[in-house]
């Protein structure tokens, strides 16, 4: 595997690209500088890196949280830096925080009605995406009467995977998807993720300090260093160079 070009080049049809991307979060002092990236249409990519390399500023620069000093953001041709952040689920893609975005407070039901807020307009397509969610994931169901916070840590993150899926996004970007998670749990959350890649199509671009499980369902890896790209490679090819050292070099 080796470095990336200056000038990136890919051979498969696009879903997210970024290219030559700056941002940071005071005026001319960039985290990201230079970066290039492609998140390809029915595929997981996984970025890594060491904390504090640009990989959550890279997702909140595509989600409008934070706009970029230059450098271009595409989806499938639309323009991200001048799309409003409101109108993302629109265009069919979701943002999965760090942090639990649900209302613990509220009962499980109350967040599955909230979840439809963006489409409240549309009777029918909220009943069908309430209907999915309990179907998809029954143990919301069983829960529906009980406050959101008294479920397990991860209960709480895949409930917040399946809200963010009740607007069918086809792109979903996810940052740490089992931070403070067990293994069992973690494991869990990385299997649903695969499988909405291999059996539903969705395309995934997820930031991850989980080496080896982060890795292992991925389609296509990057390897972030300072801001800048320092190594991408498909997971066969990432597995055969560097499996063994990775882990070691992010320490």
């Amino acid at each position: 595997m080796t470095p990336p070009s200056s000038t990136p080049t890919w051979e498969t049809t696009m879903s997210l690209e970024v290219v030559n991307l700056h941002a940071g979060y005071q005026r001319d002092i960039d985290i990201l500088r230079g970066l290039n990236l492609v998140a390809r249409d029915g595929q997981l990519t996984t970025i890594i890196g060491a904390n504090g390399v640009g990989k959550s500023t890279l997702l909140k620069s595509i989600v409008g949280q934070l706009k970029p000093h230059s450098g271009s953001l595409t989806y499938q041709g639309l323009d991200l830096i001048k799309t409003p952040a409101k109108d993302l689920v629109r265009h069919g893609i979701a943002y999965i925080a760090q942090q639990h975005a649900i209302f613990k407070e509220m009962t499980v039901e109350e967040n599955v009605e909230m979840a439809t807020w963006s489409f409240r307009g549309e009777r029918a397509r909220a009943r069908r995406a309430r209907e999915r969610i309990y179907d998809r994931a029954p143990y919301l169901k069983e829960f529906r009467s009980r406050r959101a916070g008294l479920m397990s840590g991860g209960q709480q993150r895949l409930m917040q995977l399946e809200l963010a899926l009740m607007s069918d996004p086809q792109l979903l970007l996810i940052d740490e998807p089992t931070v403070g998670l067990d293994p069992k749990r973690a494991h869990t959350i990385y299997t649903h993720l695969r499988a909405l890649v291999s059996e539903e199509g969705k395309t995934i671009l997820m930031v991850d300090q989980n080496v080896i499980a982060g890795t292992d369902v991925a389609d296509y890896i990057y390897v972030l260093e300072l801001g800048q790209n320092k190594l991408e490679g498909s997971k066969e090819k990432f597995d055969r160079e560097y499996r063994d050292t990775i882990a070691d070099w992010l320490i």
